[in-house]
């Protein structure tokens, strides 16, 4: 069991330290464009996989670099995506380390939309031994940040407050992996789409009408108090 362990701890170490910095940017029309720095010790570079999930349906690849920096694999990834579905069709979740996750985003009546992400880390299982062993063994915990830029008026968030940026429309989230070990996590925000321009030149459009109907009205009326002031007179 103990060999056994320290197996699977080796492979989760291998796929699990994992630095992950996303920015993201979301279009009305579900459409995106995603920015991404992943760090990664490992022995070789993996261009291979950048260049197969660039063929994927949907995902349109703007440029991406591979570095090192000591044992590190550093990958500077930036690509737009057709819809969500796409988005999340480029997660094979290898390893241990879900820092993709899984985002839904839903219409909700009054012009509500809903956004949900999960991430998680490990096998879900408890397991307190493994657990234990993967936490002595693992020195630095990476950290994975996220950055969402969207069109709406954001209205709630389970973020901390200081990351809600309401005025420039953008949310982060920062999650430290020696807190989610066999754990996942949820980012969620709610927001509100704005009337549609539609709306505003009908009812611009009314005020005129109701407008030049007032002045119309008030035009008769004068002409009409004349007229009697006139017949009076005479």
């Amino acid at each position: 069991m103990k060999r056994l362990a320290i197996c699977i701890l080796a492979v989760f170490t291998l796929f699990g330290c994992v630095h992950y910095d996303e920015e993201l940017w979301l279009h009305r029309d579900g459409s995106g464009k995603a920015k991404l720095r992943l760090i990664n010790r490992s022995p070789y570079e993996n261009t291979e996989e950048i260049l197969r999930k660039a063929d994927l349906p949907g995902i349109s690849l703007e440029s991406y670099n591979v570095s090192r920096q000591g044992q590190n694999v550093i990958y500077d990834i930036v690509f737009k995506f057709k819809d969500i579905e796409s988005f999340n069709n480029v997660n094979d979740q290898l390893g241990a380390a879900d820092f993709w996750g899984k985002i839904t985003l839903n219409k909700e009546p009054g012009r509500r939309i809903t956004f949900k992400r999960r991430i998680a880390l490990g096998s879900q299982e408890n397991d307190d031994e493994l657990e234990s062993i993967f936490s002595q063994n693992q020195g630095v915990h990476p950290v994975w940040n996220y950055k969402l830029h969207v069109p709406w008026k954001i209205v709630n968030s389970n973020a901390l407050p200081e990351n809600i940026d309401v005025k420039g429309k953008s949310i982060s989230w920062s999650y430290d992996t020696a807190q989610m070990w066999n754990t996942h996590e949820f980012m969620t925000a709610d927001f509100r789409k704005a009337l549609p321009w539609f709306v505003f030149v009908i009812g611009f459009i009314g005020i005129v009408l109701i407008a030049f109907v007032i002045f119309w009205l008030f035009r008769i009326s004068r002409k009409s108090h004349l007229l009697e002031r006139l017949k009076h007179h005479s």
